[in-house]
């Protein structure tokens, strides 16, 4: 089985999970669905490195939030706060990401419930985290544009 095969039987499967509309992968090898109408999750797959890569996008921090940037440090180290993944920020759209890089082929897709219900927790977790030391701000106008893989 080739990987772009096994990563479509992988979303597949986590689709039938969230009992979403569809998870297919599009001409960049890319899917996603949203988490709590405000955690974007990004499927990304690498043919040539033979990894799927899950990205969930939190929202935007300030570079200048340094009380919640200390959190983001700690949280990261040895993936104390993070399910295994690492938090990273966007330096272009100042956008807060948790990543994790999953090797393929899985050969059981349901083996990856347990990695993605822990990523998801994580993610709210740094969500809420995010607003709640957030500065009162305005609404974005639009959606969130120029989200980069």
């Amino acid at each position: 089985m080739n990987i772009l095969t096994n990563a479509q039987n992988i979303l597949d499967h986590i689709n039938q999970v969230i009992h979403g509309s569809g998870l297919t992968l599009d001409a960049n090898n890319v899917a996603s669905f949203t988490v709590d109408e405000n955690i974007v999750c990004l499927f990304c797959v690498l043919e040539e490195e033979q990894a799927l890569v899950v990205t969930l996008y939190l929202g935007r921090v300030e570079e200048t939030n340094a009380a919640l940037l200390y959190e983001i440090l700690c949280g990261n180290y040895m993936g104390a706060y993070t399910a295994g993944g690492t938090l990273g920020i966007d330096a272009e759209e100042n956008l807060l990401a948790l990543h994790h890089h999953f090797p393929l082929p899985i050969e059981e897709p349901a083996w990856l419930e347990e990695p993605l219900a822990g990523l998801i927790g994580a993610a709210q977790y740094w969500r809420d985290k995010l607003k709640a030391s957030a500065e009162p701000m305005a609404a974005p106008s639009g959606p969130m544009i120029g989200i980069r893989v």
